[in-house]
């Protein structure tokens, strides 16, 4: 997940440089907010490793997929920052329809 975060930060900020190169600032402009910023919750998230229950992992793992998705989606950001339930639905996903083999190697990832 961090190689993927890196890899949008990198793109979207290809995206705005071209775009700058094109007379359009607007990109440039929301930079900070729209991709620095979640960039910035992602990489805490990501290096935190103190949760101590299942539960906790799995709503650390949805909503850095929930900040990746913002980084990704910059027409839908605000929707899904403003609480659009993607951590709940990844979280019962996860639960429901995971394979157990994948699941078990996820949690104990998680919970180290």
């Amino acid at each position: 997940m961090v190689f993927l975060a890196s890899g949008l930060v990198f793109l979207r900020g290809y995206s705005a440089v071209a775009d700058i190169a094109n007379g359009d600032p607007s990109e440039v402009l929301a930079f900070p907010l729209t991709v620095i910023m979640p960039g910035l919750a992602f990489a805490f998230l990501a290096l935190r490793r103190d949760v101590s229950t299942q539960e906790g992992a799995l709503m650390q793992m949805g909503a850095m997929i929930q900040i990746l998705l913002i980084i990704a989606l910059p027409s839908f950001g605000l929707h899904l920052a403003l609480g659009f339930p993607i951590v709940f639905l990844i979280v019962e996903i996860f639960e429901t329809r995971m394979p157990l083999m994948i699941k078990v190697k996820i949690l104990q990832r998680l919970l180290k």
